[in-house]
């Protein structure tokens, strides 16, 4: 059975909140397989995105970054098994560590000159993390246990060819449950009562005049994906993530861009409109809607923002809300469904 204290643990819904979990719907949903639901019908047709573990990074960081990808599964051809995946925070923790405090060039390796496996195992040659692997005939609550445990993309054994394996996103899954609409009234719940909209949490975020490599180094420091990009004053102007790397990768004078010039080259130090989509909501915002922001636009993060009106400001940024701390929101849900079904509530 899967392991569901975590999800107990992290429980913050009072009685009322946990009947509404119950749903129907969104029960029915978590009890179903993978392949029953038709989860990862869509993929069937989409080549995998695969790395070796003895290719360079180079090649890993093209292959991700020409499929828009944060993630891929990785085989060893010694062993003949999949052994763990490389995300592009593993690259951009690389290239911040090539740098000083100071931002001068301390080490200068080349992505051509390093393999997956040498930036993924320790110092015993032990890989780091495991290829998180789940087969087509799990349930639907085994896959958001394995979200919930921190992995962004998780890999489905579709047969018994070891290299027929489907990989499935959060934000896939969130684009799926918006389409089939199966999360019923849990829908219902505000970002707030599930405990996204945290006023003691400090929000990081980064002025549009500091450094790309500072940016970056910040991003690995806290080991997130993606911080909102203020002025002086505090005004939400942007946001920047891990996978811009791809603009520049160890192109020194890119990182060492400010970043109201890192985007837009040619604009001087007048920020500009963003040309992507930065998606508000509002503590009230249900999570039904949050989803479907989401899943409209295929950003990674929402946020939460104030209005203000001194000196002209008019967004602020509190809080921001990342597609995993939403899929958290469904896995906890999902845990009290669980732990009321089993009686151990």
């Amino acid at each position: 059975m899967t392991d569901i204290s975590n999800l107990r643990n992290d429980l913050n819904l009072n009685n009322a909140d946990l009947t509404l979990s119950k749903s129907k719907e969104f029960q029915s949903f978590l009890s179903k397989s993978i392949d029953e639901v038709g989860l990862v019908r869509k993929l069937e047709r989409k080549p995998l995105v695969w790395l070796d573990a003895d290719d360079n990074i180079l090649s890993a960081f093209d292959k991700l970054s020409a499929q828009e990808l944060l993630s891929a599964p990785v085989f060893c051809q010694i062993s003949k098994q999949w052994v763990t995946i490389l995300d592009i925070k593993d690259l951009v923790k690389f290239v911040v560590s090539l740098f000083d405090k100071d931002n001068n060039l301390v080490e200068n390796i080349g992505f051509e000159q390093v393999s997956i496996r040498t930036l993924l195992t320790n110092k015993n040659g032990v890989f780091k993390r495991q290829c998180p692997m789940i087969g087509k005939n799990d349930s639907i609550f085994n896959l958001l246990d394995l979200f919930y445990k921190k992995f962004h993309r998780v890999c489905i054994a579709m047969s018994d060819d070891q290299m027929d394996i489907k990989v499935f996103s959060q934000l896939s899954l969130i684009k799926w449950m918006v389409k089939n609409n199966v999360l019923g009234s849990s829908g219902e719940f505000s970002l707030k009562s599930l405990g996204l909209f945290k006023k003691d949490k400090p929000l990081i975020q980064i002025d549009h005049k500091k450094l790309a490599i500072d940016a970056f180094r910040l991003l690995a420091e806290n080991n997130i994906y993606g911080v909102p990009v203020v002025n002086e004053n505090g005004e939400l102007l942007d946001n920047i993530s891990v996978i811009d790397i791809k603009y520049c990768k160890m192109d020194k004078a890119k990182l060492l861009q400010p970043l109201y010039e890192f985007f837009y080259p040619s604009v001087g130090n007048a920020y500009p409109i963003p040309l992507r989509d930065m998606i508000v909501c509002a503590p009230q915002t249900k999570l039904r809607e949050a989803m479907g922001r989401m899943a409209a636009t295929k950003v990674h993060r929402i946020f939460l923002v104030k209005e203000v009106v001194e000196s002209g400001i008019t967004q602020v940024p509190v809080n921001v809300i990342s597609v995993s701390d939403i899929v958290g929101a469904i896995a906890t849900i999902a845990g009290s469904s669980v732990l009321q079904s089993l009686g151990k509530d």
